[in-house]
């Protein structure tokens, strides 16, 4: 292959003599055209269908696909809206000193470990769809931006003070 792609899935697929050569390059030199994630190029393809690709990573991993339903709110609070967001994952079960964890990108060990760090709790890595995953974090802790806005419409109910930042910033923009 002349141009080299890194992606752990395609490492996964190779190594496990899923697809050819010339399959592996015509993915790498899609996803170096059109930018499109790996994952979909192959089920654009026709090679290998997203749930086969979420069952050949939790094999790697030796976990399991989950399907993503509701979410209790004592598992919810195990992971910070913040940490959810920024390492994309979502719990899905809470046990004493363990959360079983919903990552979009399973394969990069080191996030589980950041998390781990985060959580103060031994995080067991599950598979599940990365648009689902996507989906439960905005629809469980709720956009980012709506935060920002949650914040700025409480500050403006407390005596105005979203204002009254806004008129001294204005004022000091024109002192400048």
């Amino acid at each position: 292959m002349a141009d080299q792609v890194s992606s752990p899935l395609l490492d996964l697929i190779k190594s496990q003599g899923l697809l050819d050569d010339l399959q592996l390059e015509e993915v790498t030199q899609e996803h170096l055209r059109s930018g499109k994630p790996i994952n979909e190029i192959l089920a654009d393809f026709g090679l290998l269908d997203q749930d086969m690709q979420l069952q050949i990573i939790a094999n790697h991993l030796g976990t399991e696909v989950v399907t993503i339903a509701e979410i209790p709110e004592d598992v919810v609070k195990t992971v910070p809206a913040d940490a959810a967001r920024m390492y994309r994952c979502i719990p899905v079960a809470a046990f004493d000193s363990t959360v079983q964890v919903a990552f979009a990108d399973p394969l990069n060990p080191a996030t589980a470990d950041e998390l781990a760090f985060v959580v103060r709790k031994d995080i067991i890595p599950v598979v599940a769809h990365p648009k689902e995953i996507e989906k439960a974090i905005s629809r469980v802790y709720g956009d980012a931006q709506d935060s920002v806005s949650d914040i700025l419409k409480e500050l403006g109910s407390d005596g105005d003070l979203a204002k009254e930042v806004a008129e001294a910033s204005a004022t000091g923009a024109a002192s400048d």
